[in-house]
């Protein structure tokens, strides 16, 4: 499983404009450290200075070139190491040491000053490298010493292939794109949103059609996770599901006696395998005998779905239920597990990890299965069904 991460600390800063010169004071001969403080679409800012990462030199402001990995982008060299060629997602520049002139996106640019090698690390001018970012226009706090620029673009992406199909995703946009063996690149949809800690899974269904999972953890910390569930016929998608909740909920429910399970916490449509059809939607919060206009902000992780029951875990509690389908009778399967003082722990646990960390392992007959992690060792428990539930 390949995982990326980006982590951009938020700074707050006071912004001085300026006219349109990097000169901070009358041309300088020297070379002079100075900040630089690069603030992302994402809002995340990067603040580079007086460590050997910013220099002022004949009053041009350089930065190192190694910040472009904060936007997602790949550095490399040619032979001679003289030319160095940064590369993201649909995004592209090359500058050369000594040279004035760069590429950015194909196009020959002059890039305002002259790139050079300081302590073994490459300078390029502040100026083109939030141009190539697609950043705003830079400014000289004159009080601070600090280059700024806002609006600068993330460049990430992830990538997995699956039956010689390559699929991306910009982590930045959320746009999904797949490519083929002849190259042909197709957005097959849109998530809506940037993404941080991705995962995909794939499954071929029996019926001929691709079950593709992305699964994004996210905030700060990172305490929640959100599953993008498509369903593809012919490489085009023809359902999707999302919903997100607490890392510490299990992973939704894919599948359900032949059918495919997609949900957005509300309704669960159960999709049949090979036509796509929608054969049955479930309002969730009338299986759980809830209100749903008091409890309008709640959603319900399906972690298991059959015939007969349901688990189900609303995400204001993280409570795993089990839920017999006929009569709505539910059992909050913790108290069925754990001693009084791990209920209590649970009920009085840290919000921030909510619910009660059980794992559904499986079903054999009327035997469900569960696991719980101590962080020590992972205790099985089972919960037989012979009977409907109780309350």
């Amino acid at each position: 499983m390949k995982k990326r991460l980006l982590f951009i600390p938020a700074v707050v800063s006071s912004l001085l404009l300026s006219s349109g010169t990097l000169l901070p004071s009358p041309a300088q001969a020297s070379t002079v450290p100075a900040y630089v403080q690069l603030t992302f679409t994402n809002g995340g800012t990067l603040t580079m200075g007086y460590s050997g990462n910013a220099i002022i030199k004949d009053g041009i402001a350089y930065l190192a070139a190694s910040t472009a990995k904060a936007a997602g982008l790949k550095i490399t060299w040619d032979q001679t190491h003289k030319r160095a060629e940064f590369t993201g997602w649909e995004k592209s520049f090359a500058v050369r040491v000594g040279s004035r002139t760069g590429v950015l996106d194909g196009i020959p640019v002059s890039i305002g000053g002259v790139p050079f090698i300081h302590n073994k690390e490459l300078y390029i001018p502040v100026k083109f490298m939030v141009k190539a970012l697609e950043g705003g226009t830079v400014r000289w706090d004159a009080k601070k010493r600090t280059f700024l620029a806002n609006g600068l673009h993330l460049y990430r992406s992830y990538s997995e292939t699956f039956e010689g199909t390559v699929y991306s995703v910009s982590l930045d946009t959320g746009e999904l794109y797949s490519s083929s063996r002849q190259g042909a690149k197709l957005k097959i949809a849109d998530l809506g949103t940037g993404l941080d800690v991705v995962d995909f899974t794939f499954e071929r269904t029996p019926g001929g059609l691709l079950l593709l999972r992305i699964s994004n953890i996210y905030g700060e910390p990172h305490v929640n996770t959100a599953y993008f569930t498509f369903v593809l016929r012919n490489g085009a998608v023809i359902r999707k599901g999302q919903i997100a909740g607490r890392a510490s909920f299990g992973e939704p429910a894919a599948r359900s006696d032949g059918k495919l399970l997609l949900s957005d916490g509300r309704a669960l449509r159960l999709v049949e395998d090979g036509t796509g059809n929608v054969a049955e939607t479930v309002d969730l919060a009338k299986l759980m005998n809830a209100d749903a206009t008091q409890n309008a902000d709640t959603l319900y992780h399906v972690e298991a779905f059959y015939s007969d029951i349901a688990l189900i875990r609303p995400s204001n509690t993280g409570l795993l239920t089990l839920v017999d389908r006929s009569t709505g009778a539910s059992t909050l399967l913790y108290r069925e597990f754990f001693d009084a003082d791990r209920q209590r722990e649970i009920e009085e646990g840290d919000p921030w990890f909510l619910g009660d960390f059980l794992r559904f392992a499986g079903r054999s007959g009327d035997t469900l299965t569960f696991t719980y992690n101590t962080g020590h060792e992972i205790i099985k428990y089972t919960h037989i069904l012979t009977a409907a539930p109780q309350q």
